[in-house]
């Protein structure tokens, strides 16, 4: 898909002297382009069609909802809503990926609690969006029934497990849920640490009511991974749990292997 099929109708011929430069495509089937003018601030432009376009549609939804309850997320410029593709024309958020991020450690890690922490202090009975485990277990069945999933990109544990059977074994084995607001795609990519310290969110297609474990095991694995365990460690602990469900944890990092 080109950015110019677009870039070339009279409604975006504010972007016809812009550099726009291929980002990446999404597992959303998404495709993402930066936006730059010399005069401006980046900005992001998202395309999809066809099916992608029903997701896209659910991430500006929620990042408007998310955003009207005073949480960073990009702010939205543009959209083009066609019957089978829609835009997203937005600002970046400011900041980094956290994955990027040149903070000590411990700064980070305190930032990265204190955000999430207070994400999922928003009240959950107010969220319109459904992330239950019904939902989120249907969605992973749809990806495996559809071929989707790569059991070689799973984690040690579960490299020998068919995707069928990982989404039979989760299914039989839901643990009770306590529902918060979550991002529902935790990842140290998808949180954005400014200069200031605050915390932002990107890719929020999957954000909703759900289980506070949907983030918080897949962000302990990734800060585990990229900084050790006791940065994970500490990591809980500046959340606020006093006990970590290690087995819940286990079963939501197991989900999050079939998306």
């Amino acid at each position: 898909m080109e950015a110019l099929d677009f870039l070339n109708s009279a409604n975006w011929k504010e972007l016809s002297r812009a550099h726009i430069e291929r980002v990446t495509d999404g597992m959303s089937g998404a495709a993402l382009f930066r936006v730059i003018e010399h005069d401006r601030p980046v900005r992001y432009l998202k395309i999809a069609r066809g099916e992608a376009a029903a997701t896209l549609r659910r991430e500006l939804t929620r990042a408007r909802w998310l955003a009207k309850q005073g949480v960073a997320v990009a702010p939205i410029l543009r959209v083009e809503d066609r019957t089978d593709q829609v835009a997203i024309l937005t600002r970046a958020v400011p900041g980094l990926p956290a994955e990027a991020s040149a903070l000590p450690t411990a700064r980070l890690i305190e930032i990265l609690a204190r955000g999430v922490a207070d994400l999922h202090k928003l009240p959950a009975a107010d969220c319109p969006f459904d992330e239950s485990l019904a939902v989120r277990l249907s969605r992973a069945a749809e990806a495996v029934a559809a071929g989707e999933v790569d059991p070689g990109a799973f984690a040690p544990r579960n490299r020998n497990t068919a995707p069928e059977v990982l989404l039979t074994r989760l299914t039989a084995n839901q643990p009770e849920q306590d529902f918060v607001i979550v991002h529902g795609d935790a990842t140290l990519t998808n949180l954005i640490v400014d200069a200031e310290g605050q915390l932002g969110f990107v890719d929020c297609g999957t954000a909703g009511r759900g289980d506070r474990y949907i983030d918080l095991a897949v962000l302990a694995d990734e800060i585990e991974e990229y900084h050790g365990k006791e940065a994970a460690t500490y990591f809980i602990r500046a959340y606020g749990l006093h006990s970590w469900d290690s087995a819940k944890a286990r079963y939501f990092s197991d989900l999050y292997e079939l998306f």
